[in-house]
C-alpha cells in the first residue's frame, strides 16, 4: 500500500541538536574498560553505554533454513532487500497460487507482525489474485490480538486465510528451499511463495557487550533498563527482556508500564484493544488514528 521509500528516514536532523554520529559498525565492547571499538579501529570511551541491538535471525534454529535459504524463502523480518524480495515473489505468482507464512514461537520482534502481514497479503490477493490462498503455519496456540484478527479475516477474507495452530500441527519443523517445501509434524506444504519467519535472538552486539544471557536475550533492571549482567550498560528495544512490554515500537512509544517485582508490568487501564463488534465508522476512525500515529512516531524518532 506504500512505496518502500515512504518508510525510509534519515538521522540528518540530529546534527543540529549537537549529536555527533559515527556511521560505523561497533565491533567490540569492553564493559570493564568502558570502551566501544568501531569498525575502523576507533575506540570510544563512555560513562554510560546505551545499546539497542535489535534482533538477529537464529540461522541454526530451523533445519534447512539459513542465509542462503532466505534468498528463496524470505523472512523479510529485517526491512530492505528482503521486503522487496517477498513483494516481487507475490507479484510474480500466478493467480490461484498458495502463499505460506511460518510464524515462530515467542519471543520475537513484533508479536502481531505475522498476522498483520497475513492481513496485508490477503488484501493483495483479494484485490489482485482472488483465486489464491494463504496458509499461516504457527508455532503457537494463541497470538496477539487474536480475536480481532480472526474476526477481520472472517469478515474481509472469508476462505482466503487458513491459520494452523501449534496443537493442530502448525509448527514448521524443517524447510527445503530447493523443493520449496515446509514440513510440520503432520504434513508437508509446497507453496508458491514461502515467507519463513524464523526464531530470533538479540542482535550480535549484545553478545559482544556481554549483556545477553542463555536465552539469547538481555535481562534488565525494569527501572533504569541497565543490564543485569553488565554495569553501566543499558539495553533498550527489541533485545531487552522487558516483562509485559512487548517487542513493539508502539509499546515503547505509547504503552504505560511500571516496575513490579523486578519486571515491567502494564499499568491497569492504560491500554486495551478495539471492540470486537465495533461498527465500520469506528474502524475508519482507527485507520485515521493509525496514520496519525505513524506520522507522530517517525517525527519524534527522526526529528
Amino acid at each position: 500500500m506504500r512505496d518502500l521509500r515512504d518508510q525510509e528516514f534519515t538521522y540528518d536532523k540530529l546534527a543540529g541538536r549537537g549529536v555527533e554520529q559515527a556511521r560505523l559498525t561497533a565491533t567490540g565492547v569492553d564493559p570493564q574498560a568502558r570502551a566501544v571499538t568501531l569498525a575502523d579501529g576507533t575506540r570510544l570511551a563512555y560513562d554510560r553505554l546505551v545499546v539497542a541491538p535489535g534482533i538477529d535471525i537464529r540461522w541454526d534454529a530451523l533445519p534447512g533454513y539459513g542465509e542462503a535459504a532466505a534468498e528463496t524463502m524470505p523472512h523479510a523480518w529485517k526491512a530492505g532487500a528482503q521486503t522487496t524480495l517477498l513483494r516481487r515473489q507475490l507479484e510474480a505468482m500466478e493467480d490461484g497460487g498458495l502463499v505460506a507464512i511460518s510464524a515462530p514461537a515467542n519471543p520475537y520482534r513484533c508479536p502481531p507482525g505475522p498476522y498483520e502481514r497475513a492481513s496485508l497479503i490477503a488484501h493483495y490477493l483479494k484485490t489482485k489474485k482472488p483465486r489464491s490462498k494463504l496458509i499461516l503455519l504457527d508455532a503457537k496456540d494463541a497470538f496477539s490480538k487474536q480475536k480481532l484478527f480472526q474476526n477481520a479475516w472472517k469478515e474481509l477474507y472469508p476462505g482466503l486465510i487458513e491459520w494452523v495452530s501449534l496443537s493442530s500441527g502448525g509448527k514448521v519443523t524443517a524447510v527445503d528451499p530447493a523443493a520449496l517445501t515446509l514440513t510440520t509434524d503432520f504434513q508437508t506444504y509446497k507453496p508458491v511463495v514461502a515467507n519463513v519467519i524464523p526464531p530470533q535472538k538479540a542482535g550480535h552486539i549484545a553478545e559482544l557487550a556481554g549483556v545477553a544471557d542463555r536465552s539469547s536475550w538481555c535481562p534488565i533492571d525494569p527501572v533504569t533498563f541497565e543490564s543485569s549482567l553488565q554495569l553501566n550498560v543499558h539495553v533498550i528495544g527489541d533485545a531487552a527482556i522487558a516483562g509485559a512490554m512487548p517487542k513493539s515500537a508502539f509499546a515503547a512509544n505509547a504503552g504505560v508500564y511500571q516496575p513490579a517485582n523486578g519486571q515491567l508490568v502494564e499499568v491497569p487501564g492504560s491500554g486495551g484493544v478495539s471492540p470486537l463488534d465495533a461498527p465500520a465508522a469506528i474502524r475508519a476512525a482507527e485507520e485515521s488514528i493509525a496514520d496519525g500515529w505513524f506520522r507522530t512516531i517517525t517525527a519524534e524518532a527522526f526529528g
